[in-house]
C-alpha cells in the first residue's frame, strides 16, 4: 500500500489535493479487494473436512504436492530428535477417519531425512499429524510426517529443470569449495553446498542476498536477451516475446519463491512498458506488481523474502539516482552509482533486517560495491552454462568453470570483511529497533544531501581547491560556494598534486575520467585474481563436508575432527608448525575445544605453535611416560596459560557435537616406553545426516602394549568406521588391533620416502588380507572423512 500511495502522490504532485484524494480512493478500493481475495482463498484451504481435521489435530494420509525443494532445518531440535527436512506442499486430497475428500490446503511438511531427495513438483503419498500454523502464515496448518515420502509421479517439466540443476551441481565438483557453494546460489537460488563459515560471512557483510535469485538477476537476464535480438535485428515485439519466455524458463529453473515472483512479474511489466513506450514510470510499475501478486497470494505479504525484495526495489526507485546524484560531488560518476545501488536498497531494509537479526552489517555497502562487478558475469556465464550442458558439455563445463572462479572474488569479500573489527554493530530489535534504523537513515540521508549542497563546508574547500587549481566556475561543477574569495593559497606544487589527481576524492574530478570505467573494471578483474589466489593458497582446499581430516604433515601425525562450524577436536600436532597451522586455515578452524598430544615425540609435538597461533583452546590432555614435559611443550602451553593434564583411561567427555573415551593407557602402564604410554582414544562423531562415526586413534602404540589394551577392551569386529593405524604403519605396532576391530576403513598418516620403510609390508599385507581400504598421506596427501546418511566417504582432498 505504502508503494501504491507513494506512486499516487508522485504522479500528481502538482495537484496535492485530488492526488491525496484519487489514491485514498485507489488505496480503499485495492484493501478492499484484497480483504476480498484474502476471504475467498482462507475459506477455500479449509473448507471441507480439512479445516477441522487441522484444528483436533488428526492423524491423515495424504495426496500432496511439493511447492518447494527439500531444505535442511537450521533449528532440527523443535522438531524431536536427528535432523529434520522442511519441504512446502499442497494436500490435494486426504483420508481421515475412514473418509476420503479432497481439499487444496497449504502445508509445511516436517521430514526425517528421507524426506531430502523431495523436489519441486514431485507429486506425493505420505502420513502423519496435522497441525494449525500461526495466524498470517502462509501454510494453513503443519504436517509430521510419519512415513517416508512416496513419489508417485513428476510433471516432465519439473523433472527437466530438476535434472538441470542437478548436472550443473555435479559440474560445480571441480571448483574449489567456496565455489561449489556460491555458484548454483548466485545463478538460480541452491544454497544447499554453502559451509556454514561461508555462509555467516556473507551474513555478516551484507551479501546475502547474492544467494537469492531476485530482481538483478531478472534484469541481467532481460538485458542479455535484448542484446542477443538487437545483435539479431529481431522486431521489438518478438525481443519481448523471447524475453518473456526467458523470464518464465527462469522462475521454473529457480523455484517460485516471493522475491523472484516479485523480481518476474516486475520484469513482465517493465517488458510490457518497453513495447508501449512508458519506460520510466518504475514506481507504478513497481505498484502493480506488487497488486497483482498479492491477489494472486495475499500471504506473500507475510513473507520477509517479498518485504525486502520490494523495500529494495522501492528505495533504488525513489532514492537511487538522487543519492547518486549528491555522491558525485565527491567521486566520479562510475563510482557513485555503483555505491548509490547498495545504499539506496540498504537504507530502505535496514528496519526490517533488524527484525531477522537485530544487529548491524557495517561493511554492507563498501562489499556490495566491490562484489558488484562479477555478478552480471557469474549470473549470465552460469545461465549459458546450464544451457549448454545438456547439449555440448564440454564448452558448458569450461564455462561452468570459468565462472566458478568470480565467484572466489565474492568468497574472497566476504571472508576478509567478515574478519574485520567491528564486522557487525549490535542493535536493538523489535519494533524500537525498527523506528531506530529509520532514524538513522533519515539522519545519513540529510548529511549526505548537506554534503552535497555544501553546507557542511566539504563541497566548498572542493570548490576552493579547484579554484586555486586553475578551474574555478568553469569546471563544470554543480554547486557554487558562497564566497570564493576566501580560499586559502595553496603551494605550486600542491596545485601539481592536484593536476596529476592524485588527491581526486577530495576534488571530486579525476584527469582522463572518461576512463574511470575502464580503469574500474580493470582493477576488479585484477581483485579477482588476487582473491582466487588468496582464497587458493595453503595445503589443504577447504572441503565442502567433512567430519575428519587427516593433515598431511609429513612423518608425523595431525588429525582434525569437526565438532562445529569453525570448531574442531585436535589429535596431534605433527613436526612443524607450518602444516599443521595450514592445514586448520584451510579447514576453517578458529577453535580448538580439546587438543591431545598423544606422546611426547616431536613428530607429535613439535607443531604445538601452528595449533595455538591465533585459535583458542579451551583443553590440553597429553601422553606421557615421564613426569615432565618436554620444554617445548611446557613453554609454548604456558605462554599461551593453558595447564596440560595427564590423560588416563576411564577418562571421558564431550567436545561441541563429538564424544570421546580414553582406553590407555591404564594406571598399571605407568613408566612404560614413550610409544606405549600413547593416547588411545575411541572419538563418537554424529554425522549431519542421522549416522555415528566412530574413529580409534592409537597413537604409536606398539604390539605387546596393544595385547594389553585389547584384553579389557569390548570392540567387536566392525564396530569402528576409522581406525588410525599405530606408529605410522610401522612393524612394531603389529596387527593385533586391525585384527580384532577389522574397520570400515583405515588411514595411515606418514611422510613420503621417509627413511624408516613405513608402513611396513607386514601391516599392508594384514590389511589386504582383512580387505580393508587404506588411505595413506604419503601417497593422497590430506584426507578427507565424512560420513552421510551411513555411507562412509575417504578421499583425498585436493
Amino acid at each position: 500500500m505504502t508503494v501504491l500511495l507513494l506512486a499516487g502522490l508522485l504522479r500528481r504532485r502538482r495537484k496535492a489535493i485530488p492526488a491525496v484524494n484519487g489514491t485514498v480512493f485507489l488505496l480503499v478500493c485495492t484493501a478492499g479487494l484484497l480483504a476480498l481475495v484474502i476471504g475467498i482463498k482462507h475459506t477455500e484451504r479449509l473448507s471441507g473436512p480439512i479445516g477441522p481435521a487441522i484444528d483436533s489435530g488428526a492423524y491423515v494420509t495424504a495426496e500432496l504436492t511439493a511447492l518447494s525443494d527439500a531444505s535442511r532445518s537450521k533449528n532440527p531440535s523443535m522438531f524431536g530428535s536427528g535432523p529434520r527436512y522442511l519441504v512446502t506442499a499442497e494436500i490435494t486430497e486426504a483420508s481421515h477417519s475412514g473418509r476420503k475428500f479432497e481439499a487444496a490446503t497449504p502445508v509445511l511438511v516436517i521430514g526425517s531425512q528421507t524426506w531430502r531427495t523431495v523436489r519441486y513438483g514431485d507429486r506425493l503419498h505420505a502420513a502423519g499429524t496435522l497441525a494449525p500454523m500461526e495466524p498470517g502464515s502462509s501454510e494453513a496448518a503443519m504436517l509430521s510426517a510419519s512415513t517416508a515420502p512416496d513419489v508417485t509421479s513428476t510433471p516432465a517439466a519439473a523433472e527437466a529443470v530438476t535434472t538441470l540443476r542437478s548436472l550443473f551441481v555435479e559440474h560445480t565438483g571441480g571448483l574449489p569449495p567456496d565455489a561449489r557453494g556460491l555458484l548454483p546460489g548466485m545463478v538460480f537460488g541452491d544454497r544447499e553446498q554453502q559451509t556454514d563459515d561461508l555462509e555467516e560471512a556473507m551474513r555478516r557483510t551484507g551479501l546475502t542476498h547474492l544467494m537469492a535469485v531476485s530482481g538483478a538477476n531478472c534484469s541481467y537476464l532481460l538485458g542479455f536477451v535484448y542484446l542477443l535480438a538487437a545483435a539479431c535485428r529481431t522486431p521489438r515485439w518478438l525481443s519481448s516475446v523471447l524475453g518473456i519466455v526467458a523470464l518464465a524458463g527462469f522462475v521454473l529453473l529457480v523455484r517460485p519463491e516471493p522475491s523472484v515472483l516479485r523480481a518476474a512479474v516486475m520484469g513482465a511489466i517493465g517488458v510490457a512498458a518497453l513495447v508501449s513506450g512508458r519506460r520510466r514510470a518504475s514506481l507504478s510499475f513497481l505498484a502493480l506488481a506488487v497488486i497483482v501478486l498479492l491477489l494472486a497470494d495475499p500471504w506473500l505479504a507475510g513473507e520477509y523474502s517479498f518485504i525486502l525484495s520490494v523495500l529494495a526495489t522501492l528505495g533504488l526507485v525513489l532514492l537511487g539516482s538522487t543519492c547518486s546524484r549528491w555522491l558525485q560531488h565527491f567521486m566520479p560518476k562510475l563510482l557513485a552509482d555503483a555505491m548509490a545501488i547498495p545504499l539506496a536498497a540498504q537504507l530502505f531494509c535496514t528496519p526490517v533486517l533488524v527484525q531477522l537479526q537485530p544487529e548491524l552489517a557495517m561493511f554492507s555497502i563498501p562489499a556490495n560495491v566491490l562484489a558488484a562487478p562479477v555478478v552480471p558475469f557469474v549470473t549470465i556465464g552460469g545461465m549459458v552454462s546450464l544451457a549448454l550442458l545438456p547439449w555440448v558439455p564440454l564448452p558448458g563445463s569450461w564455462l561452468v568453470h570459468a565462472t566458478g572462479f568470480l565467484t572466489l572474488w565474492v568468497a574472497q569479500i566476504a571472508r576478509t570483511f567478515s574478519g574485520l573489527p567491528l564486522a557487525t554493530l549490535p542493535w536493538l530489535g523489535g519494533p524500537a529497533g525498527a523506528v531506530l534504523a529509520a532514524a538513522a537513515a533519515v539522519v545519513l540521508l540529510a548529511l549526505l544531501w548537506l554534503a552535497a549542497q555544501g553546507r557542511l563546508g566539504i563541497s566548498s574547500l572542493c570548490f576552493r581547491v579547484e579554484q586555486a587549481a586553475g578551474r574555478g566556475s568553469g569546471s563544470g561543477r554543480r554547486y557554487t560556494p558562497a564566497s570564493a574569495n576566501q580560499a586559502p593559497r595553496v603551494g605550486a606544487e600542491q596545485v601539481k598534486r592536484l593536476e596529476r589527481g592524485t588527491t581526486w576524492l577530495a576534488v571530486g574530478r579525476w584527469p582522463g575520467k572518461r576512463r574511470v570505467g575502464t580503469v574500474f573494471c580493470a582493477a576488479a578483474v585484477a581483485g579477482a585474481l588476487v582473491g582466487w589466489l588468496v582464497s587458493s593458497t595453503g595445503a589443504v582446499p577447504l572441503p565442502d563436508r567433512w567430519d575428519a581430516v587427516v593433515c598431511d604433515v609429513g612423518q608425523g601425525d595431525g588429525l582434525v575432527i569437526r565438532t562445529g562450524s569453525g570448531q574442531a577436536m585436535v589429535i596431534d600436532a605433527g613436526p612443524e608448525p607450518d602444516a599443521m597451522d595450514s592445514c586448520l586455515d584451510s579447514l576453517g578452524v578458529e577453535s580448538v575445544g580439546l587438543l591431545v598430544l598423544t606422546h611426547m615425540h616431536l613428530d607429535h609435538y613439535g607443531g604445538l605453535d601452528g595449533v595455538l597461533d591465533g585459535r583458542r583452546v579451551a583443553r590440553v590432555l597429553v601422553g606421557s611416560s615421564k613426569k615432565e614435559l618436554p620444554d617445548l611443550v611446557e613453554g609454548t602451553l604456558a605462554e599461551h596459560g593453558l595447564d596440560p593434564e595427564l590423560g588416563k583411561a576411564g577418562q571421558s567427555g564431550r567436545t561441541g557435537s563429538a564424544s570421546w573415551q580414553i582406553l590407555w593407557p591404564t594406571a598399571a602402564r605407568g613408566g612404560a616406553s614413550e610409544n606405549d604410554s600413547s593416547i588411545v582414544m575411541l572419538v563418537t562423531l554424529p554425522d549431519a545426516d542421522g549416522g555415528v562415526l566412530r574413529i580409534l586413534l592409537t597413537g604409536d602404540l606398539e604390539e605387546d602394549a596393544a595385547a594389553d589394551l585389547l584384553r579389557g577392551l569390548a570392540l567387536e569386529p566392525g564396530s569402528v568406521d576409522v581406525l588410525k593405524i599405530s606408529h605410522h604403519g610401522a612393524r612394531n605396532g603389529g596387527t593385533a588391533i586391525l585384527d580384532r576391530v577389522q574397520p570400515r576403513t583405515a588411514v595411515i598418516s606418514v611422510g613420503r620416502g621417509n627413511d624408516y620403510g613405513h608402513p611396513a609390508p607386514e601391516i599392508l599385507s594384514a590389511l589386504e588380507r582383512l580387505r580393508v581400504p587404506v588411505f595413506r598421506t604419503d601417497q593422497i596427501g590430506t584426507i578427507v572423512i565424512d560420513l552421510a546418511g551411513g555411507s562412509l566417504a575417504v578421499r583425498p582432498a585436493e
